[in-house]
């Protein structure tokens, strides 16, 4: 392991570590995303194997999403993201069967949009939280 490797490893770890829920989410959909592209470029390549490596780790975040899913508190929000995290699971291996890249940039593109709903939300909440914490007699002047 190249020393570039381990500060990326351990960037990786502070990263998590220090991650809010939404967060947490928007990191797995890059790592979906991320993985989608190798996927994409080993078809590409013809290198079956790392094709199947790349779209058993897209499966796995997939898995990784629905399992935190909270189903009966979350309502129709929570149903909805079960379905899309199902429809893009079954996607992504009807795409890796037929080598059809196109319809695994289309999942990266709706994976990298819920990301950014997910990003949004964080700055909102933590947006809000600034702003509670905020009072005008704080100031000194």
């Amino acid at each position: 392991m190249t020393p570039y490797a381990k500060a990326s490893d351990q960037y990786l770890v502070q990263r998590v570590m220090g991650a809010s829920a939404e967060q947490l989410v928007a990191l797995l959909l890059e790592g979906g995303q991320r993985f989608i592209a190798q996927a994409t470029h080993a078809i590409a390549r013809k290198d079956y194997a790392a094709k199947g490596q790349a779209i058993n780790r897209v499966s796995s975040i997939l898995e990784e999403l629905t399992v935190h899913l909270d189903l009966e508190g979350g309502g129709e929000l929570a149903q909805n993201l079960l379905r899309l995290y199902d429809w893009w699971g079954r996607e992504v291996l009807n795409a890796s069967s037929r080598l059809d890249t196109t319809r695994l940039e289309v999942v990266s593109r709706q994976m990298g949009d819920l990301r950014q709903s997910w990003e949004q939300s964080h700055q909102q909440r933590i947006g809000v939280a600034r702003t509670e914490g905020f009072k005008a007699g704080d100031l000194v002047g």
